[in-house]
């Protein structure tokens, strides 16, 4: 299992289309995704305002703004084949 957390904004166009790639990747990658909406907390709005949506992996790498399908899937590649 791959556990990441997926910081966004309601309203967010980018938000959007990056949940519904995590959302289609959910099986194939044996997903569990944390979702938090930044606006819920003062500190996360300011630390992501500028960078959403922001997906943050185990092992502490992120992607964020404007995400590719095909950069996705390499990181979830790299990651369901690490030992």
């Amino acid at each position: 299992m791959i556990k990441l957390r997926f910081f966004y904004k309601e309203g967010c166009y980018l938000c959007g289309v990056t949940e519904e790639m995590l959302n289609g990747l959910v099986e194939k990658y044996d997903l569990e995704i944390e979702k938090t909406d930044i606006e819920s907390d003062e500190e996360l709005f300011e630390l992501y305002r500028y960078d959403i949506p922001v997906i943050e992996f185990e092992d502490g790498t992120s992607l964020h703004g404007r995400i590719r399908g095909k950069t996705l899937i390499q990181k979830l590649e790299e990651l369901k084949n690490k030992p």
